[in-house]
């Protein structure tokens, strides 16, 4: 009998040692703690959360102990964050994804503005030169010049060509130098197109492209 009692009593203990662990557990989430160890949770909060107690907050709206932690930007919510004057041409303009083509990402918008007929393209391209070729395939050479940031942006100043657009046959269209985003202006008056891709065509700060401190 007192072998037999030996060897419950450890069991007893041990059972007694989960149960107490189990509670501290329980007690500690319940008081913002986070279940680490044997106990933790499967689908812990990972390092991009919505949490609003991290330093950052990435283009996607997830909270992030760094930057560098907040993905590339990516798809058509990535295309707002980066075109930060996109969504002034939205509500302004009829927008619908595009035949991508050799684009990855394709989204047109179409507008009155200032008398005049524009058209807005937002794309993405995975291999920037393709887009860079593109661009400057219309005859103009890019204008190359160094951003705040310190990337080079390359701008193509309005030059008319045939376009699927009709009268809107003037094109301007920018760039960053190794960079797939790429947005282009099209309207029937050089000037016009290049103050539409200026009002509606500026590119988001590279220091900003994963997310912003809060």
């Amino acid at each position: 009998m007192q072998q037999r009692r030996d060897r419950v009593t450890p069991v007893l203990f041990a059972i007694t040692v989960m149960l107490a662990l189990t509670v501290a557990g329980i007690i500690h989430v319940a008081h913002g703690g986070e279940v680490t160890g044997p106990f933790a949770v499967a689908d812990q909060v990972s390092s991009t959360t919505k949490q609003t107690n991290t330093p950052y907050v990435c283009w996607d709206g997830n909270g992030s102990g760094s930057l560098t932690r907040c993905p590339d930007p990516r798809g058509a919510d990535g295309m707002k964050w980066v075109f930060p004057g996109y969504e002034d041409a939205a509500r302004s303009a009829e927008c619908a994804p595009g035949e991508t083509d050799a684009r990855d990402l394709f989204v047109e918008c179409s507008m009155s503005w200032r008398g005049t007929h524009v058209h807005l393209h937002y794309a993405y391209w995975s291999e920037w030169h393709t887009g860079q070729k593109k661009y400057t395939a219309t005859g103009s050479t890019p204008r190359i010049q160094q951003r705040l940031d310190g990337a080079m942006s390359l701008s193509w100043r309005p030059r008319r060509l045939p376009t699927p657009h009709g009268e809107a046959s003037w094109i301007a269209a920018e760039m960053v130098e190794g960079h797939g985003w790429s947005v282009a202006a099209y309207a029937g008056d050089g000037e016009v197109a290049r103050e539409a891709l200026e009002e509606f065509g500026q590119i988001r700060d590279l220091r900003e492209w994963r997310g912003l401190p809060r």
